[in-house]
């Protein structure tokens, strides 16, 4: 498994420009991700899913809960490279295709 550990990506989004924690784990031989987003969006809870790795790249895709009800599906793929981390978040429904840049561990 690559990319154990905690993580921190720079974003530039509408809505929020700066950076978002990422956690990686091994869930049983599986990957288990979890973002730390700054606290006025602590209510967006991310979940993900069939997260495949090919080499030194990790993919997959995940569900957005906006709150009432509301959830909207993004996909992700990044490619790590020691300590550096670099990808795109993707957001179909608002046709949005966000770098991830800066990426770097912060165990």
């Amino acid at each position: 498994m690559i990319g154990i550990g905690n993580w921190e990506v720079t974003v530039n989004m509408l809505i929020y420009k700066g950076p978002i924690g990422v956690t990686i784990a091994d869930n049983n031989g599986e990957y288990a991700v979890d973002f730390k987003l700054p606290d006025k969006f602590s209510a967006f809870k991310i979940t993900t899913r069939d997260i495949v790795e090919e080499g030194n790249k990790l993919s997959g895709k995940g569900m957005v809960d906006m709150g009432k009800g509301r959830t909207i599906p993004v996909s992700a793929e990044v490619v790590i490279d020691g300590d550096v981390m670099t990808g795109t978040l993707n957001i179909p429904l608002m046709k949005r295709v966000i770098p991830l840049k800066n990426g770097h561990r912060v165990d």
